[in-house]
């Protein structure tokens, strides 16, 4: 039988744990249509007029394929296999460090057709989806076109998904889930309000539409960031780094975590 856990926190933001003050690093111009992310390398992901552009020490690399649609979604957790994803032709697209294809996956043509919301990355070489005729979540194994592992029907709509190689984090409407490589749910955030959130290592920041909370990786008690009014748009965390994207500046800010 599935191991089955189920963490269920009827929690609002209105309360939380010790605050976490930040330290301001940088505050840069950025003229993009959607922030991705920062990788450890310090490379800087972005999408403009639908190409997907990395920028590293003087060099810039991009990919674009404008036959496939709107780039709905671009995952970075591996900047070795970096994963987009267009949801207009069903179809993901892993990337190497240079933004070289490696491959291409059109979830019309495989031996059973998917209709997909999300494709982000999963462990060895396997792709987090999120499966809209089913409903569920699935760990799908690309070199062998299998479904490895899924989750039970989920009845809410899914707005966003965040995964790492063991888990994968969905937000709905009440909250965020987070389920583990068998399709278990392992917890259940009733929260309210949530604009956006990412994920790294196990944790979370999270925000919604006045504040930034962080929830360490074990924990079930959410701690409010003490910052500046910024009008966020898109986040990013990278350990203790956090980055800010109000739709004109990057914010960079070190978070001050407690040492356990």
């Amino acid at each position: 039988m599935r191991l089955f856990i189920l963490l269920f926190l009827a929690f609002c933001f209105s309360t939380y744990a010790q605050d976490i003050a930040v330290k301001a690093i940088s505050k840069t111009t950025v003229e993009t249509d959607t922030f991705v992310g920062v990788d450890e390398y310090k490379s800087l992901y972005h999408i403009k007029d639908n190409i997907f552009y990395k920028k590293e020490s003087g060099k810039t690399y991009q990919f674009n394929d404008f036959q496939l649609g709107d780039l709905t979604h671009a995952d970075i957790l591996n900047p070795l296999k970096i994963v987009l994803f267009y949801e207009d032709t069903n179809t993901a697209v892993i990337l190497d460090n240079t933004l070289s294809e490696i491959k291409r996956i059109n979830f019309n043509q495989i031996n059973e057709f998917r209709n997909i919301q999300f494709a982000t990355t999963g462990i060895d070489r396997n792709l987090w989806l999120f499966n809209l005729d089913l409903q569920q979540l699935e760990l799908y194994d690309y070199n062998r076109d299998e479904i490895v592992a899924n989750t039970q029907p989920i009845s809410e709509t899914i707005e966003l998904q965040k995964s790492n190689y063991n888990f994968c984090w969905l937000l709905t409407k009440s909250g965020i889930q987070k389920y583990n490589i068998y399709g278990s749910l392992m917890s259940d955030f009733k929260l309210q309000d949530v604009i956006t959130f990412n994920e790294k290592n196990g944790n979370l920041v999270i925000a919604n539409t006045t504040s930034l909370y962080y929830l360490k990786k074990g924990n079930t008690e959410f701690q409010l960031i003490k910052l500046p009014k910024i009008d966020v748009k898109q986040l990013f965390l990278d350990i203790e780094n956090l980055y800010l994207y109000d739709g004109e500046t990057l914010h960079h800010y070190q978070l001050q975590l407690p040492k356990n």
